[in-house]
């Protein structure tokens, strides 16, 4: 697309130096043709072969407009340069330099001492390439701003999967806990302490019931208690785990690791006896 947008200037800039041939001389017309159909031939040869011409599309502007422009002697012939600066710049840095300094040279020599219509000229060509830098600017500003938006999006989901891996690798970590020190105890008094010191909690309470009206974990968070119940081989309890700050039960993990604790009481007792089965209780504290 490039290449053909300089192809389809250079005609336009061709077509305007040929018909400003119509005014001049004789010799000055043949001679400002003969320079335009060699400016656009090459221009030809550059759209067909553009790798091995590069140099050569970076001074022909810069080189040939300066000489037709000179051999138009038409002061408006200096407005030819204005698209060639426009198409240059943010593309051909040599390009935008020789043209702009042609042009500013051109006027200078073309319009002085008409100095309205000179400083008229040398602005027009001075704003040429800044008008053309406009559209790249909002271009690169819009693409950083996206690619900012898609950074915030990355980093947020980034931040999603993180706390999700953290999530799981405590709830790993809790329930390698709770086997581990399942096996390491001898009795549920062991245990019981290893889950208060895990789980930074005030005191454990294992409490008999003859009967349970359900078996849903029941939360207290004025007082922050935890009570689990427990259906066990013969009869049923009661955990109650005791924190040290209400705040701790907001910990979704916290919570469902002592619920876990709470059932695997049924690994170290099958039930109260008989005699004291509804005052004997575990106290760990």
């Amino acid at each position: 697309m490039v290449r053909e947008v300089f192809l389809g200037v250079r005609f336009l800039v061709s077509t305007y130096f040929v018909l400003l041939s119509f005014s001049p001389s004789a010799e000055t017309q043949s001679l400002l043709v003969t320079l335009t159909a060699l400016y656009f031939s090459i221009s030809l040869l550059l759209y067909i072969k553009p790798e091995a011409t590069l140099w050569i599309n970076k001074l022909l502007d810069g080189v040939f407009v300066p000489v037709l422009v000179y051999v138009t002697g038409d002061p408006f012939a200096i407005l030819s340069f204005v698209p060639l600066i426009v198409m240059h710049t943010n593309r051909d840095t040599v390009g935008t330099v020789l043209l702009l300094l042609g042009g500013l040279f051109m006027s200078v020599h073309m319009l002085y001492p008409k100095t309205l219509e000179l400083f008229s000229t040398l602005i027009i060509l001075t704003a040429s390439p800044l008008s053309a830098l406009v559209p790249d600017f909002v271009s690169t500003i819009k693409k950083d701003r996206d690619f900012i938006k898609e950074l915030k999006s990355s980093y947020r989901k980034l931040l999603r999967d993180f706390a999700r891996w953290e999530r799981d690798k405590r709830r790993l970590e809790n329930t390698e806990f709770l086997i581990e020190a399942a096996l390491r105890s001898q009795d549920v008094r062991d245990f019981l302490r290893e889950v208060k010191k895990r789980f930074k909690l005030r005191k454990i309470h294992v409490l008999p019931r003859r009967e349970l009206d359900s078996y849903s974990p029941l939360m207290d968070r004025k007082r922050g208690l935890l009570s689990v119940p427990v259906k066990l081989d013969e009869g049923n309890a009661v955990v109650v785990f005791e924190t040290e700050n209400p705040f701790q039960l907001n910990d979704e993990l916290l919570v469902a690791g002592l619920e876990k604790a709470g059932r695997m009481i049924g690994l170290f007792i099958a039930g109260f006896e008989d005699s004291s089965y509804l005052g004997k209780a575990i106290n760990i504290g």
